[in-house]
């Protein structure tokens, strides 16, 4: 969060009956030292408060009046009202967007990278291997690495002489992007790379509550009664959108764990390879989606049982561009569909993806204030600046038990 002096203090309400009034000045996170103000006082009403010393580092400062008569005074204190004295916090608009390809790379080297196609291992089809991966990247200037999970190429598409070529691509967010065409097959080898045992539960909150997060069917070895959970590192493949047969739907119940992972339950019940495909192993599973449908954007995510808002928030989607011969008319100025007789160039290209995300990150400074039970991260125990927080405790904006009805720290209000 943005930290700084205290520049100015707004009063709201003057209140009433001041004789002698002295100004404290604390804050909600306890961050901010040395701020000092007087307040003006006329026939009982403060009128102003004066800063004498802006002090250093506030983010919440609180304004309090001491005064053995008065009452009622409302004051507000502004931080940072100087240029360049705010420091901390993410300031706007600093970073330019990442787009597609390394050429697309913006200030912080963020860019979407492109699948590239193998044309030849599947006659008639697009072949990717798409692995998934735990990775850090730099998602704003004022912010440090953070720790994701997301997809990567495998192999890297085929060379000049019609060779499959295996180079693993760069990790970035919201990457391999696939670009395929209108009836054009695409084909995935999906592996599941994340680490195993401890290492690979997620760095998020995981309610073990929510049917498929927590224990499943199986006793755990030599535990009679005592049901094994299921780990936190499955995952799968859902193409969003797509009208392909549901053995390459990636349906909840179609994740796999990596290949050395040791548990019973190594893959969902409804986990199908396509038929036509060598088998992938363990720890990976074959994907197979006809794209007869026309032009648009979509995406593939996680969809394993139980964790899938999880997963999904921490990396693990990406998109996928369907173009067709409508579209490719309007961009060449070409009329092989019959829509574009006057031959116009209508498009420039495919366009831009565009995608928008809420995500939420730790601040180490405010994080033992803001929420005192955060125990997760890169470094579990131990808040990280960088690090995504997600909600994780019921706080509701109700407190039947304060007299006032009313939950300082509620975030949600009660169904009824």
């Amino acid at each position: 969060m943005p930290k700084g002096p205290i520049t100015s203090i707004i009063v709201a309400y003057g209140g009433m009956n001041y004789t002698s009034p002295v100004v404290e000045i604390s804050d909600v996170y306890s961050t901010g030292t040395g701020a000092r103000a007087e307040a003006i006082v006329a026939n009982g009403v403060i009128t102003s408060i004066i800063v004498t010393n802006g002090g250093s580092g506030y983010t919440a400062p609180i304004i309090t009046i001491a005064d053995a008569t008065g009452v009622g005074v409302e004051a507000t204190a502004i931080i940072g009202g100087l240029p360049g004295s705010l420091s901390g916090g993410i300031r706007k608009f600093i970073d330019s967007l990442p787009r597609l390809g390394a050429a697309g790379a913006n200030n912080l080297g963020q860019y979407i990278s492109i699948a590239n196609a193998d044309t030849t291992t599947f006659h008639g089809s697009d072949y990717y291997e798409i692995g998934l991966v735990e990775y850090s990247e730099q998602m704003h200037s004022d912010l440090p690495a953070t720790k994701l999970r997301g997809y990567v190429q495998l192999n890297n598409g085929t060379d000049s002489n019609g060779q499959n070529t295996i180079m693993p691509s760069p990790v970035h967010y919201l990457g391999p992007l696939i670009v395929s065409g209108k009836d054009r097959p695409v084909r995935i080898k999906f592996t599941n790379m994340l680490p195993t045992g401890a290492d690979g539960n997620l760095f998020l909150p995981v309610d073990k509550s929510v049917m498929g997060a927590g224990m499943g069917p199986i006793d755990m070895p030599g535990m009679p009664g005592m049901k094994e959970n299921y780990t936190e590192n499955r995952a799968t493949i859902h193409l969003h959108g797509n009208n392909s047969v549901w053995i390459s739907d990636g349906t909840p119940h179609q994740w796999i764990t990596p290949a050395d992972e040791m548990t019973s339950y190594p893959e969902g019940v409804s986990v199908v390879n396509v038929p036509d495909m060598p088998d992938p192993g363990d720890g990976s599973m074959t994907f197979y989606y006809t794209n007869q449908q026309s032009a648009r954007l979509m995406f593939y995510h996680d969809h394993a049982f139980g964790i899938t808002r999880l997963n999904v928030y921490a990396g693990e989607a990406a998109g996928y561009l369907i173009t067709d011969q409508v579209e490719q008319d309007l961009i060449n100025g070409t009329n092989n569909s019959g829509v574009n007789p006057g031959l116009l160039k209508v498009l420039p290209d495919i366009g831009i993806p565009l995608v928008i995300q809420d995500k939420t990150f730790v601040d180490s400074t405010t994080i033992s204030f803001q929420d005192p039970t955060w125990k997760w991260g890169s470094m579990p125990g131990i808040a990280m600046t960088g690090d995504l927080w997600y909600p994780h405790v019921y706080v509701p904006a109700q407190n039947p038990g304060d007299i006032t009805g009313v939950n300082p720290f509620g975030r949600w209000h009660y169904g009824p």
